[in-house]
């Protein structure tokens, strides 16, 4: 079965590997896990021998005949075909408590697919992705780093980031050009309010559309959205930050209590 560059398919070939992705789920004999990709079905024949129920879901239809055939007598898998990003995860997985994901996630579009299942109604448990190596690290980077942004604040606003492990482009069929890395997500408590939620997207964007700047300047072109400068000036001092400082330093719980702050304020 020739991969589709297009889809961004490249299909996982390496026992060792899909042993150490479904360790890194932590997987028992009472989950259900939500896979974004069947693939050709080797990463979705692991994870059903390893838990109760498997949902997967495929964009490309063309792969049914072949996964028909491998994923045959499994009876705890459950085959959708569709794009996940048009689709709804808890219209899927419906009343499923805690379910888990485990995915190597296509390269092109990691991003709004971590997004979208982060921000569904869905209480996950866990989530595990494959993704670029280059994009694992900015998901784990510390503040000040260089690779840190805003993709960093907001999955660590949402979970405790892990790296399980790197991944070189030799397991894969046809081989990528980046090496890849395994990621394990633990969902945090976030008791975000709309408002406050907003606040803090605002703040996220506006530093680091100009990361070089210091938090005054980056902050200037959305003080009218958040009270005008005296407020934002006055939320500054109470929260000890430095106006000179690069808004690159601030943590997601620093961006988080500014937004709070400004918030009540308002």
């Amino acid at each position: 079965m020739a991969a589709k560059k297009g889809l961004g398919q490249n299909f996982l070939a390496d026992a060792n590997i899909l042993r150490k992705i479904v360790g890194a789920a932590d997987l028992t004999s009472d989950d259900v896990v939500l896979e974004i990709g069947a693939g050709v079905g080797a990463l979705t024949t692991a994870l059903a021998e390893n838990v109760k129920r498997v949902i997967t879901v495929e964009t490309d239809r063309s792969l049914a005949p072949l996964l028909t055939e491998v994923l045959a007598g499994r009876n705890n898998v459950e085959l959708v075909f569709g794009d996940i990003l048009k689709l709804n995860p808890a219209l899927i997985l419906g009343t499923v408590p805690a379910p888990k994901v485990v995915a190597n996630l296509p390269y092109y579009i990691t991003t709004p697919i971590i997004f979208h299942l982060l921000e569904s109604a869905i209480s996950w448990r866990m989530l595990v992705f494959l993704v670029q190596k280059e994009v694992a690290d900015r998901m784990v980077s510390p503040p000040g780093n260089k690779v840190y942004g805003a993709l960093s604040v907001m999955i660590q606003s949402y979970c405790q980031v892990e790296l399980v492990g790197t991944v070189p482009p030799t397991v894969f069929i046809p081989r990528p050009k980046v090496q890849s890395a395994i990621v394990r997500l633990t969902p945090k408590s976030r008791d975000f309010s709309p408002a406050i939620d907003h606040c803090f997207s605002l703040l996220v964007r506006a530093v680091f559309s100009s990361r070089r700047k210091n938090l005054y300047n980056s902050l200037r072109s959305i003080f009218s959205q958040l009270g005008g400068e005296t407020k934002v000036m006055a939320a500054l001092r109470g929260l000890g930050l430095d106006p000179l400082q690069r808004g690159e330093t601030l943590s997601p719980t620093e961006f988080y209590a500014l937004a709070a702050y400004l918030q009540e304020e308002l």
